[in-house]
């Protein structure tokens, strides 16, 4: 593969395109990702700028040292691209591979078509969200609704109930499996019925807080999905539709 003319300095707000057919990753994608993510210097920013130079992170991992300082890496970048990740990442890297397998967890990266529109248009979207289920299309169509952890009885009502009549329309809602306005969120759509994602900040393997545990299940019994980035989105689905 060509790496591209454009310098791996060059604005990451662009909305990063390539050869990308939408399928499930394989394990050796999948690695590609983790191996350049686990370098020494290379944080989600860098990430995006070399797969938007090169339109893959094993195009990167491949560069020559010539090519990655042509295409704008510094002498330090490209050194540490080359060198690769060190003995302990590789074993992590193997550790999350074999959780992901084992918990049968969809990761879809920022070049993938099925990546979610309006977070692609993000200056620094994630370049990995962790799905465990289906996200549709009509999660396009959604709402976010945020609010206070020490929500007052009647706010997490109201909550509720324009949450149970946003999903019965037929409309995603949004949340964040936090304390207060977040949990009523999801449940008012969990009581219509509807689909509710919840963008968990904790990573995928984990549940914060953890007393909504039995609400993330709730979420998830729907043929619901975690998914994730630096954390994960749970969504549910009508229960009378397919998973």
């Amino acid at each position: 593969m060509q790496p591209s003319s454009q310098s791996v300095g060059a604005d990451s707000s662009a909305e990063i395109a390539g050869p990308s057919s939408g399928h499930r990753m394989t394990r050796a994608e999948l690695e590609s990702w983790f191996c350049l993510r686990a370098i020494d210097g290379v944080g989600d920013l860098t990430v995006l700028r070399l797969v938007r130079a090169w339109y893959s992170p094993g195009a990167v991992l491949q560069a020559s040292h010539d090519e990655l300082i042509q295409r704008g890496c510094s002498l330090q970048l490209a050194d540490a691209i080359r060198r690769g990740p060190d003995r302990s990442a590789h074993r992590g890297i193997e550790t999350e591979l074999s959780a992901i397998e084992r918990r049968c967890i969809e990761v879809r990266s920022v070049l993938d078509p099925t990546y979610p529109t309006r977070l692609k248009m993000i200056a620094d979207p994630p370049p990995l969200l962790y799905i465990n289920g289906t996200l549709t299309e009509q999660d396009e169509l959604a709402v976010a609704i945020v609010g206070a952890r020490r929500a007052t009885a009647s706010g997490r009502a109201l909550t509720e109930e324009l949450s149970h009549d946003l999903a019965e329309a037929g409309i995603t809602v949004v949340s964040g499996l936090a304390r207060g306005v977040d949990a009523a969120a999801h449940r008012g759509a969990l009581a219509a019925q509807g689909r509710t994602i919840a963008v968990l900040g904790c990573g995928i393997d984990r549940t914060y807080p953890p007393e909504h545990g039995r609400l993330r299940g709730q979420i998830e019994e729907r043929g619901g999905d975690p998914v994730g980035g630096a954390g994960g989105f749970t969504t549910s689905q009508p229960s009378l539709s397919p998973a």
